[in-house]
């Protein structure tokens, strides 16, 4: 992969990777102006490389990749009055939290009441 073509699909995910994309530009309504705000994270690679091949030809190689991912923040609600921060709620990652403090709260409880049986079991039916 040559340089120019790396450059060109850098160019080409910053043109559209960026908030307008999430949420376009920001928008006034009535007395309130609405500025949305995401988080765009950028992760790429590559690598290339030449050679002999077999039977003495050159051989030669090369690779990309890039990745993108544009999460939504919220929106600032500015007014003559005040600025207000509303949040984006992702369900998905509150399930996800929701989950793991669940299965935490589960195994714990059979971590204590465990140990609390064998004791009582060792109580009650004493080995010789």
């Amino acid at each position: 992969m040559a340089l120019d073509q790396v450059k060109e699909m850098l160019e080409r995910v910053t043109r559209t990777a960026n908030v307008e994309t999430v949420y376009g530009q920001p928008r006034e309504v009535g007395r309130k102006t609405l500025v949305p705000i995401a988080r765009v994270m950028y992760a790429g690679g590559g690598g290339g490389g030449q050679g002999k091949a077999e039977e003495g030809r050159e051989g030669g190689g090369g690779g990309g990749g890039l990745g993108v991912n544009v999460q939504p923040l919220g929106v600032l609600v500015i007014t003559d009055e005040a600025e207000r921060w509303v949040p984006v709620l992702d369900i998905t990652r509150l399930a996800i939290a929701g989950s793991a403090v669940l299965i935490t709260g589960l195994l714990t409880l059979r971590s204590i009441f465990g140990r609390r049986r064998r004791r009582w079991e060792r109580w009650e039916h004493p080995r010789p």
